[in-house]
């Protein structure tokens, strides 16, 4: 369930569907329509700041023709130090994989489960491949989740930061990908 999760007069649980809306999310004041109450400015409004686009630190090109994002899944988060302690979680999500759009997969020979090997400039590391997962990627991405201590995913990414954040930009990393 999203957070907020609100107990109703019924003793029942529900979720919150849109944060900060009015009618959707128990914390906005009647008549506020849309309040961001935790603003740091503490005038319940949206802070935006506006940079001028930066292009990713590293490209698709012919010999890494794929963009690879990294990230989590429902059932682990971070690098799954706690959640892959819980039996119920382990068991709905054994392992890490890489999820892959359908025509990437074709035009590589690649079926569902196959085991892939991907590639960066930095590294390779092997797993199987789903296609059209959860995420479905689209075409020209492909995705590997980063709970798994065994399939080291930062093996492939990038030592880049954000310019402006100043967080590590793993989202942006090219790879190729071909069948083990």
């Amino acid at each position: 369930m999203r957070w907020p999760v609100v107990e109703q007069e019924d003793g029942s649980w529900q979720e919150t569907k849109f944060r900060f809306s009015e009618g959707l999310d128990p914390y906005v004041e009647e008549g506020a329509g849309f309040q961001f109450y935790h603003s740091s400015t503490k005038d319940d409004r949206a802070q935006l700041w506006f940079h001028p686009w930066e292009p990713p630190a590293e490209l698709p090109d012919d010999d890494y023709p794929l963009m690879l994002s990294t990230g989590r899944v429902l059932e682990h988060w971070h690098s799954g130090s706690m959640t892959r302690r819980i039996p119920e979680l382990g068991a709905a999500m054994p392992s890490a994989y890489l999820e892959m759009h359908p025509e990437d997969a074709q035009r590589r020979g690649i079926r569902n489960g196959d085991r892939v090997t991907v590639a960066s400039r930095r590294g390779a590391i092997q797993m199987p491949a789903w296609i059209n997962g959860r995420g479905k990627c689209p075409e020209g991405t492909v995705f590997l989740p980063f709970f798994d201590e065994t399939i080291a995913a930062n093996e492939l990414t990038l030592d880049a930061i954000d310019p402006f954040s100043k967080q590590p930009d793993y989202k942006k990393s090219a790879v190729q990908v071909t069948r083990s």
